[in-house]
């Protein structure tokens, strides 16, 4: 079978890692296999921070051979395939099943977020800066790491520095601890923290504390003249130093030494935009006037040239005199007495005037000093001679076969020139301050057994621009990194001897040809050091000449676009060069009569700084040369760091790499592309290269029989692991070629070991057998839900079902206990309105039996009337001798009766044949009586009719009773719903009709009096309103300040616009505020208010009086003229006492009492309406 080093075709969905512009890496999952090395991928989300990332389900293609390569993978086809991360990731990241780039990127973010600072790669400590103090590094911690297994305890530097003490105890072996890291990254931090621990558990008592105390001190000191403000840092470290920790034989600390190495001496003379010069420059402008008067710096900071070409004089929360006094602090702790800090302070301030100093052509080729008084300032600090330094900074001396030549130099050169006695006075004067920091600290040999080192050294730097200086640092990482990749080599060897593995599947590749390259014969430092003596050597001299050697190099490449530029291929990447000024910063040299005018000085710390020649000649070899004639920077430097290799192969070396989370110190950020930057530029994806060189995937034994159970043969699932591994590879057709160099796994005594691709194929296969397996559980799932599902939803539908019922009845029931009185009350009304209808029909039958009767008694009067007048007529015969007369003798007016009004009587005497006018007198009473007496009959009939209809209501009366009695008891029946129904229509029928008031106008209202009451514990003042009104009169009622409040706000927003005429009133309750005069002011507020609101003409408001009156005002729109009428509107009891029709009393039965009451009920509803709607709200 073939080795499997990509993708299978055949299997989609792996989650695999992918190059991201903005994430660096972003997760994808595979979706098909386009050609041989092309894979098309969806991007999916990481975590929460990318959940909403718009590139989310983004489609892409990618080649395999361009992602292995950025992931650091070792073969060229691999793909970076994601991990399972727990919660707070994994401490060594050497147990991940795939390790490459983004794995180890994800670990880190994902414990930085946790606040977890530390992390292993194998024996790599890996300090991602928190930028702010955790609490790890507590004294109880420090026994813990040095008793307890690595293992056992949280990644720690502890566990490095109680791991080299115990190795140099049991086996007298000599230790080393290399940090490195960007400016910025905590690598001083770092050094401090293993320096604490060491001297608290080598027991080295007072002496031990002081020498810590001493060396912790020596920082301040250090740091003042070696550090400075960069664009990465305020406080970046511009040497390397090397810390080592004495201790005797019995482990107690004795004493420490400290060496340092290559001072960035060109800071002195100028620094890039936004940087600084070293901080002392800064700190001697905070000494006391009359000290700095007679350094004669008279001027401030920003006067002087060398230190402000940075422009950054000031850093934030930086207070260089605070500063200051620290480092006097820690001069006085090391033991320099008050002469030798002026003398320091003497030199600095000489460099500073330095500066200043200016030249004036004399002629092309010759000049002189333009500021002589500057140049007496200079040689009064240095307690030289003035006239001799003017000499020397203007002409140069040259020695040729015993003679001496004096050369006059030009106006710019003699500027370079002073700039180098600058950089050079400085340097000799940091140099002096190591010096005396060792004496102080260093304990005698006799008692040194055994040492511990700490290395503290910039990290490989590439930037826009890079110079000599940065081929310098690059060139001691290579260094540093050689050694590392030997021990990582070393630590792979040691484990595959204890698997059982043949060491010859193991190789890997060395850095060597870059070193070769930069220090080897011919090298660049060769190739420099031979142009800088020639006589007219220029920088692009030695460019040509690099170019020329080194074209076929393959870590060299030239750089067509700038001929001044070269470019050299580190282990941490490409780094483009340019050639400018690497002659001038090479030279380490200043002129034999300068160091001469140094060393005669009448100051005695001058000449302790800047011995003379024949002293440096009997000097100890390990002492730095620094001002030898003829020695450059870079012998010098290749010199020191081959004697500082020399020292760290003796010893047993580990390794701490501190990364910058971000630029902006922040505790939270993460800056995926600078961590990434860094960890290239510190190794740790070079020493993943070399760890995994043979076999870049491991799992243990067991762990493999856990993962590819599923695709185990049955019978080989409870086999001891290594025959479980065994049969399941060759099955798979992978069998063990463990002796040859194409070795497709190899299994140990514990792991097994798999070459590139292998992991990624089984991962594949357990994948398949994984999803079909899903895909059946699923199915299992999503039936077991939905019928738990359908279960939960049938019960809740019951549940629901018995609280609904439940509620519903318990309402019916509560509507029927509330209903009940209310029904009686309706019945009774009902029951008094049809006897009031009887005693109507009653009273009418007894008017007509009246009516009939006054017209029979009338009928009556007139008949005896009638009959009186016929008693008084004259006798027949007398009659008929009257009518006799001729009709003109008789006329009406002397005849007693009228025709027509003769009585017609029964009794007469007459016969009514004899007299027309008799028998229709007669015709007209009979009729009248008829009528009386039919009227009569009909009172009679009604009268009974309604003593009939009265028995009948009364019958109904209780059946109803009976019948609500029966609907009460059965409380859910339809027909009592319905007959509950027409009866509340009937009692909302009797409401609307009874709910009628008497016009009440509001005239006026004012506030007349005040009381305090008490409520809750609380005291509140409370105000009487006068009310006047047109019918009942005036009115009185108490009222809290905050119902006028409410009112005023209601008035003031009426209608959706402000009313300016309405006064506010205070948004504020008096409390335990009742003086007299605070009530009175609040009175008259009050009043004024009132008054607004009572003479508004456009405004409705209310004033509640009682529980059942509420007075108040409203607008009715007028007729076509616009003009408004206001009608006042009071409901109470005496509106329902007025509501009761005449003659009936509701004190006759009780039945009417109830009525009354239930109609008193509605109206107190009605009342509250009436107060929501003018009130705005009801507090009842």
């Amino acid at each position: 079978m073939q080795r499997r080093e990509s993708l299978s075709s055949s299997t989609g969905g792996t989650l695999v890692w992918v190059p991201h512009d903005k994430q660096v890496w972003k997760r994808a999952q595979v979706l098909q296999r386009i050609s041989e090395f092309l894979i098309q991928v969806t991007l999916v989300a990481d975590d929460t921070s990318d959940a909403y990332d718009p590139e989310n389900g983004t489609v892409k293609t990618y080649d395999v051979r361009d992602i292995a390569k950025l992931a650091g993978e070792v073969s060229a086809t691999a793909m970076p395939i994601c991990n399972t991360f727990s919660k707070l990731g994994v401490p060594d990241m050497c147990t991940l099943n795939h390790l490459h780039e983004p794995a180890v990127l994800k670990n880190l973010q994902l414990r930085h977020s946790l606040f977890v600072p530390y992390t292993y790669t194998g024996q790599i400590c890996i300090a991602v800066n928190p930028y702010k103090w955790l609490d790890l590094y507590r004294k109880d911690l420090y026994e813990k790491y040095l008793e307890l297994p690595r293992n056992d305890l949280a990644p720690h530097p502890f566990a490095l520095s109680s791991s080299s003490y115990i190795d140099m105890q049991e086996n007298g072996i000599e230790q080393s601890i290399l940090v490195s890291g960007e400016s910025g990254a905590g690598k001083t931090e770092t050094v401090k923290i293993m320096m604490n621990h060491l001297a608290s558990i080598s027991g080295g008592g007072a002496h031990g504390s002081l020498v810590i105390d001493q060396v912790l001190k020596s920082n301040p000191l250090l740091e003042a003249f070696g550090n400075a403000k960069t664009k990465r840092n305020d406080n970046s470290s511009r040497f390397g130093k090397f810390a080592q920790l004495q201790f005797n034989a019995e482990g107690l600390l004795v004493g420490a030494r400290c060496e340092t190495y290559l001072l960035e001496k060109s800071r002195v003379v100028g620094q890039a935009v936004g940087e600084r010069n070293y901080h002392i420059f800064y700190q001697v402008f905070s000494l006391p006037h009359d000290v700095k008067k007679t350094l004669c710096l008279d001027g401030s900071v920003g006067d002087y040239a060398y230190v402000m070409v940075g422009e950054g004089s000031k850093v934030d929360d930086v207070d260089d005199s605070e500063y200051l006094q620290e480092t006097k602090d820690a001069m006085d702790t090391i033991g320099i007495d008050y002469r030798e800090q002026q003398g320091i302070f003497e030199v600095v301030s000489a460099i500073l005037n330095l500066g200043e100093l200016a030249f004036k052509a004399e002629s092309s080729d010759t000049s002189s000093v333009l500021s002589l008084d500057r140049l007496h300032v200079i040689a009064n600090l240095l307690q030289t001679d003035g006239a001799a330094l003017e000499r020397i900074l203007t002409n140069r001396t040259m020695a040729a076969r015993g003679e001496t030549f004096t050369i006059p130099l030009s106006a710019d050169q003699a500027a370079d020139l002073r700039d180098a006695f600058a950089k050079g006075v400085y340097s000799q004067l940091f140099d002096w301050l190591v010096a005396r920091v060792n004496n102080a600290i260093c304990s005698a040999t006799r008692n040194v057994k055994h040492h511990i080192g700490l290395l503290d050294i910039f990290g490989f730097e590439s930037f826009d621009h890079n110079g000599f200086e940065q081929l310098c640092i690059n060139y001691a990482n290579e260094k540093l990194q050689q050694k590392f990749n030997s021990d990582i080599f070393k630590t792979v060897q040691t484990e595959y001897v204890a698997e059982g593995i043949p060491l010859e599947l193991v190789s890997f590749d060395d850095n060597q040809p870059i070193l070769d390259l930069i220090e080897g014969r011919m090298g660049l430092v060769d190739l420099l050091n031979e142009t800088g003596v020639l006589a007219k050597a220029t920088d692009a001299a030695f460019v040509g000449k690099i170019h020329e050697a080194f074209s076929t190099h393959k870590s060299f490449e030239k750089v067509r676009a700038n001929p001044m530029q070269f470019k050299v291929r580190h282990y941490a990447g490409d780094v483009t060069y340019n050639g400018d000024n690497f002659l001038d910063k090479n030279k380490d040299t200043l002129p034999p009569d300068m160091l001469e005018l140094l060393a005669a000085s009448t100051s005695p710390f001058v000449r302790d700084v800047f011995p003379s020649l024949d002293t440096k000649s009997h000097q100890k070899p390990g002492r730095r040369q620094g001002f030898l004639v003829g020695a450059t920077i870079a012998n010098s430097f290749r010199r020191q760091l081959g004697e500082l290799m020399d020292q760290i192969a003796k010893t047993t070396t580990q390794y701490v790499r501190c990364i910058k989370p971000n630029a902006n110190k922040s505790a939270t950020e993460f800056d995926r592309q600078m961590v990434v930057d860094q960890l290239r530029c510190a190794g740790v994806i070079a020493a993943i290269r070399i760890s995994r060189a043979a076999f870049p995937n491991r799992l243990s034994l067991v762990e493999f029989a856990k993962r590819f159970d599923v695709i185990c043969p049955s019978k080989l699932r409870h086999a001891a692991p290594a025959v479980m591994v065994m049969g399941l590879l060759e099955k798979l057709g992978i069998t063990d070629t463990k002796s040859s160099q194409n070795a497709k796994f190899a299994i140990g005594k514990s792991k097994v070991y798999f070459s590139s691709g292998l992991l990624q194929y089984l991962e594949e296969q357990r994948t398949v057998v994984l999803r079909a397996q899903a895909v059946r559980i699923q199915a299992h799932m999503h039936g077991y839900a939905k019928r738990k599902q359908f279960k939960a939803v049938i019960n809740a539908v019951r549940t629901i079902q018995t609280k609904v019922r439940g509620w519903l009845a318990r309402r019916r029931w509560l509507l029927l206990c509330r209903g009940f009185p209310r029904l009686q009350a309706a019945f009774r009304g009902g029951v008094q309105r049809r006897r009031f209808r009887v005693l109507v029909a009653e009273t009418r039958e007894r008017h007509l039996l009246a009516q009939a009767q006054a017209k029979a008694e009338l009928a009556l009067s007139l008949q005896r009337q009638q009959q009186q007048q016929f008693d008084h007529l004259p006798s027949p015969e007398v009659a008929l001798a009257t009518t006799s007369v001729s009709p003109t003798q008789t006329t009406a007016n002397n005849s007693p009766y009228f025709h027509g009004d003769i009585p017609d009587s029964p009794k007469s005497k007459y016969p009514t044949a004899e007299s027309s006018v008799s028998t229709k007198m007669r015709d007209e009473w009979t009729k009248i009586v008829d009528e009386a007496s039919a009227t009569a009959e009909q009172a009679r009939v009604a009268a009974k009719e309604a003593m009939h209809l009265n028995a009948a209501l009364q019958v109904e009366n209780e059946q109803l009773k009976v019948k609500l009695a029966k609907n009460a008891r059965e409380y859910a029946d339809d027909d009592l719903r319905m007959e509950n129904e027409r009866l509340r229509a009937q009692l909302s029928a009797l409401q609307s009709k009874i709910i009628r008031a008497d016009e009440v106008a509001l005239l006026a209202a004012k506030v007349v009096d005040t009381r305090i009451t008490y409520r809750d514990g609380k005291q509140f003042v409370e105000y009487k309103l006068q009310i006047e009104t047109n019918i009942r009169g005036t009115l009185f009622v108490w009222h809290r300040y905050s119902t006028f409040r409410n009112l005023a706000s209601t008035l003031q927003t009426k209608n959706g616009y402000a009313r300016k005429d309405i006064p506010e009133l205070p948004n504020k309750t008096l409390f335990n505020n009742f003086t007299d005069k605070t009530v009175q002011e609040r009175v008259e507020k009050l009043n004024a208010f009132l008054e607004a609101a009572t003479n508004a003409d456009y405004l409705q408001w209310g004033i509640r009086i009682d529980a059942e009156t509420c007075v108040y005002k409203r607008r009715v729109k007028g007729g076509s003229g616009g003009s408004s009428s206001y009608r006042d509107s009071m409901v109470s009891r005496d509106t329902m006492a007025n509501a009761i029709p005449t003659g009936h009393s509701p004190t006759n039965s009780d039945h009417s009492t109830n009525s009354m009451s239930s109609v008193t009920s509605s109206s107190r509803d009605e009342g509250s309406l009436l107060r929501r709607s003018f009130f705005g709200r009801s507090k009842r």
